[in-house]
């Protein structure tokens, strides 16, 4: 979850004296500190992931999040299997791993500091990360692919190539969940609290062009819902499918 970091966070965790990093990608934006965060929440009590919750003032979103995907039926197969993009300071991993126990699970984070920690913590196989593929990840062995907050701010074409590289991984009964903006994200009030934020990342996509490009290679949409705190605003998610029986089209 990774949640991206805009300004108005970096300001919040400047005042518990904790600095962002910036991570040497350049298809990466930067990302907080890992030793900073892990000493507080340690020193709180709390896991990262609550602890990040917390200070953000978003205690108990992920829950949310994790209850809106069991709705349509993401941890209830037997999935051994598991990719993440952009993991971060694993705040959905946290969850995930619990939920499902994974044989496998496979980690795109381009921090190495937070990737080192995930993979002590969370028993995570930090790969390399390029920004860009999922190169280090075997065709057709995915069951479960989760990308939070990442397809919010990379742009269209990076986002287009992870998705070719989400079809290539994953099996033919995989569960594809991720977030994105769209026009509908964005009324005029919303529009005014982002551009007071200073935050000039968000990279909307189309709705249809997603669920037809995913169509072509049989997956199907099952569900979506908002997140309603995203940063400043809202991001909808998608959960795609794979259905192996349906006719790809040409």
């Amino acid at each position: 979850m990774k949640t991206v970091f805009k300004q108005n966070i970096k300001n919040l965790l400047k005042s518990f004296g904790i600095e962002v990093n910036k991570v040497q990608n350049k298809y990466a934006l930067g990302y907080i500190a890992a030793k900073p965060i892990i000493d507080a929440a340690s020193k709180s009590g709390l896991s990262v992931g609550d602890y990040l919750e917390t200070i953000w003032n978003h205690k108990g979103n992920r829950q949310v999040i994790i209850d809106e995907l069991n709705k349509f039926g993401i941890f209830n197969k037997n999935i051994k299997n598991i990719c993440e993009i952009g993991t971060g300071a694993g705040l959905y991993a946290e969850k995930t791993a619990e939920l499902c126990k994974p044989v496998r699970y496979e980690s795109y984070e381009p921090d190495k500091d937070w990737a080192e920690w995930l993979a002590k913590k969370y028993n995570i196989i930090s790969h390399d990360a390029d920004g860009k593929s999922l190169s280090y990840t075997q065709t057709s062995s995915i069951d479960l692919l989760l990308a939070h907050g990442v397809f919010v701010y990379l742009p269209f074409l990076l986002t287009y190539r992870y998705f070719q590289e989400i079809v290539r991984v994953s099996n033919d009964e995989a569960h594809v969940v991720f977030d994105i903006l769209l026009e509908e994200c964005f009324d005029d009030e919303t529009v005014k609290v982002w551009l007071e934020s200073n935050q000039m990342f968000p990279c909307l996509l189309s709705k249809d062009y997603v669920i037809n490009f995913f169509a072509k290679h049989k997956f199907l949409l099952i569900g979506e819902f908002y997140n309603h705190k995203f940063n400043v605003g809202k991001s909808k998610y998608l959960i795609f499918k794979k259905e192996s029986s349906l006719t790809q089209e040409k």
